[in-house]
């Protein structure tokens, strides 16, 4: 596979057209043409004949306008698929998406009159018949759609998109939502995943990198240092929690008393036991508090037995809610115990309702969160840290309107989708002019 991999970042051709003698040795097809026009305004000096000197075609320029084809491996709601559609629908570039099958993106995409191509094969666990059928089709779909630019979000994804989009001369960029060997990063996966990044990177013409922890990552481990790459950070849209209402008339819960929790999976990575065991610490302490956590996954069984084991009475397990906002909206302070995160977007939601934050050192938090202003960051791992300082904001009403206002405001100074949408608007120009800068030059 290395193999393949290492031939395939030879077979970008840089053709100089002034270099060429005659029209037998090199004519410009009309795929570059097309491909080109959507570039820039550029003068293409083409060879007329033997005998005869250069003639100048002039291509309009429509920089603006790229056309980029998105592959993402999930289409289940969640954070890069939610990047996916902002990406996709608040931007005037044309743009087509490919992803897996049975989420809810597809839909989202499709009545926002965004064309999907679903990839009934493309799916995360490593399968290598479906794998190969997977790739079949992304290529296939990059040769009949000739995008300027084939952007990849998600490890899978990353994977089969670069390769695909390097097998038709197409610059390609991916999004790093926080790298794929996070969550083995001292072990020997970790250090064959990263192996396998820096290979990859070869066939890479961008990498976005969601936070400057990321950037950092990615630099340390000798993944980025030779692609140009840029920290984008995520965005979310605005909306007022007025606007969604709550969950006080449906959950047997107490208004008068501040409500903690979060919105995340029950998985390894988002650690919600960790996120338990602060409850029965702030319990053992006879502090007052109801405490709700929207999500499903493989821990709900332990999750339950937990509350269960420590008579957690005020601890309340909602599973799956699509009503986010009304979640949000009756939330005191939102709680994140994640191991590992990118730049999570459920806590740029908080934060755009006005929540303050209590959350461990994860990921990009600290560029989000500005402790003791709008939250607080506590080292990962440290529960008697993490307990204290949401002791501290349940028990005090000021600081916690301070911080909730403080909060608000930075959410929607800083982490905007007009913001992210226009850096990466920015970007993309860059990568496609530097594309046509490459046919235009030798290597």
């Amino acid at each position: 596979m290395r193999t393949v991999l290492l031939e395939l970042t030879r077979r970008r051709r840089f053709i100089s057209v002034r270099s060429v003698p005659d029209t037998e040795n090199y004519q410009l097809s009309s795929r570059l043409l097309r491909k080109t026009a959507n570039v820039c305004h550029v003068p293409l000096l083409c060879s007329r004949g033997v005998n005869d000197g250069p003639t100048e075609v002039s291509v309009p320029m429509r920089l603006s306008e790229s056309r980029v084809l998105h592959v993402i491996t999930r289409s289940h709601w969640g954070g890069a698929p939610k990047i996916v559609k902002y990406l996709s629908t608040e931007s005037p570039a044309s743009v087509a998406v490919a992803c897996g099958p049975g989420g809810k993106l597809v839909d989202e995409l499709r009545n926002e009159g965004v064309p999907v191509y679903v990839v009934d094969s493309l799916q995360s666990p490593p399968n290598p018949i479906q794998d190969a059928k997977s790739l079949y089709r992304i290529t296939t779909l990059v040769r009949e759609l000739e995008p300027d630019l084939v952007h990849c979000h998600s490890t899978k994804a990353g994977v089969l998109a670069r390769i695909a989009a390097r097998l038709n001369d197409v610059p390609s960029v991916f999004t790093v939502h926080g790298w794929g060997f996070y969550n083995t990063e001292y072990d020997f996966m970790g250090s064959v995943i990263r192996r396998g990044e820096r290979t990859l990177a070869r066939l890479t013409d961008g990498f976005v990198l969601v936070s400057e922890n990321d950037a950092e990552a990615g630099m340390r481990y000798d993944i980025t240092a030779d692609t140009p790459s840029r920290v984008i950070h995520n965005g979310v849209s605005e909306w007022r929690a007025e606007d969604e209402g709550d969950l006080f008339g449906e959950l047997p819960i107490d208004p008068d008393k501040p409500i903690i929790g979060s919105v995340c999976r029950l998985s390894h990575q988002k650690d919600p036991l960790e996120m338990l065991e602060v409850a029965n610490r702030l319990a053992d302490r006879s502090i007052d508090f109801e405490m709700i956590i929207a999500g499903d996954g493989p821990l709900m069984d332990d999750c339950r037995r937990f509350v269960e084991h420590n008579d957690l009475e005020t601890v309340h397990l909602l599973g799956f809610r699509s009503d986010l906002g009304r979640v949000l909206s009756t939330l005191d302070v939102f709680l994140m115990t994640s191991r590992f995160e990118g730049f999570p977007l459920t806590l740029l939601e908080a934060m755009h309702v006005g929540i303050p934050i209590v959350s461990y050192d994860v990921g990009g938090v600290r560029e989000a969160v500005k402790g003791g202003e709008t939250g607080y960051v506590v080292e990962r791992g440290n529960t008697g840290a993490f307990t204290e300082r949401t002791a501290r904001l349940v028990e005090d009403d000021a600081m916690r309107e301070r911080f909730a206002n403080a909060s608000r405001r930075t959410a929607r100074d800083e982490f905007t989708v007009d913001r992210m949408v226009s850096e990466y608007r920015t970007f993309y120009r860059e990568l496609v002019a530097a594309e046509r800068e490459g046919i235009a030059h030798p290597a």
